[in-house]
């Protein structure tokens, strides 16, 4: 079971067996090229209230993922129905743990964190002692949350799986470049629900800019996941256009998915 690492701070992984038949020319089906979520338009600006975060405690970070796992569903749900695709919540369990016991297995988290388990539909989010202080100025539940719905979002309009079915007779190489499209395009997602409901919260636009750029300038380049300045550009895409359908890295330029 192979498991796929998004970013190193705000981060979220998704895992699943590989299963199924290749395309014949892996990578380009149009499940990926031409998914009906690109064609449901741009998100309408929300309005989601963000509870208030005074205190780094556990009960505080529960009640701010009950919140906000609420204004996520709301906001992928029209829009995952708009794409003709059948909307289930996913189960969303917090945990402040070292070690956490998953359907994906044991992790240890080490700071926000959040895993996606496809078998079961599960976004465990991880905020462990250390990282909870930082909360109360740096929103990284609320990123790592909607990471992980954005892997929800990617499962129900079958990308995930067709993802597994072409990289079954990829070379190494080209499971990297088509892991590290899968992982933007996540970002991208991710980004377009921040920028829907962002002025809606306690933190400026000007912020959502520098909470992306800082965030995933830092981390580096990572072959599966894509260079920082391009995990910058996507989700940044994503959040000033709120569009789905900007998303599309399948069919970007080699350039942008590398």
């Amino acid at each position: 079971m192979r498991t796929l690492l998004v970013a190193l701070m705000a981060d979220a992984l998704f895992s699943l067996p590989l299963t199924g038949t290749a395309h014949a020319v892996p990578g380009t089906s149009t499940v990926l090229t031409g998914n009906p979520l690109y064609r449901t338009g741009t998100i309408p600006q929300q309005t989601c209230e963000e509870p208030a975060f005074t205190s780094a405690s556990h009960d505080g970070a529960r009640l701010y993922v009950i919140e906000m796992s609420a204004c996520l569903d709301r906001v992928w749900s029209a829009q995952v129905r708009k794409a003709g695709f059948t909307w289930t919540k996913p189960k969303v369990v917090v945990s402040h743990k070292d070690r956490v016991k998953t359907a994906c297995g044991p992790y240890y988290p080490g700071d926000t964190f959040s895993l996606y388990c496809i078998g079961t539909g599960t976004i465990y989010l991880m905020v462990t002692d250390s990282a909870l202080s930082d909360e109360l100025n740096h929103p990284r539940m609320l990123e790592s949350l909607a990471i992980g719905y954005s892997y929800h979002v990617q499962q129900l309009g079958g990308i995930l799986r067709e993802e597994r079915r072409a990289e079954a007779k990829m070379s190494k190489k080209q499971r990297w470049a088509l892991s590290a499209k899968v992982s933007l395009q996540n970002l991208c997602l991710t980004g377009a629900f921040l920028g829907s409901v962002w002025d809606s919260l306690s933190h400026t636009k000007a912020y959502g800019t520098d909470l992306i750029i800082d965030w995933k300038s830092v981390e580096g380049d990572h072959k599966e996941h894509g260079k920082a300045k391009n995990r910058v550009y996507w989700e940044q895409r994503g959040f000033d256009t709120l569009r789905p359908g900007a998303c599309n890295t399948f069919t970007a330029s080699a350039g942008r998915v590398a």
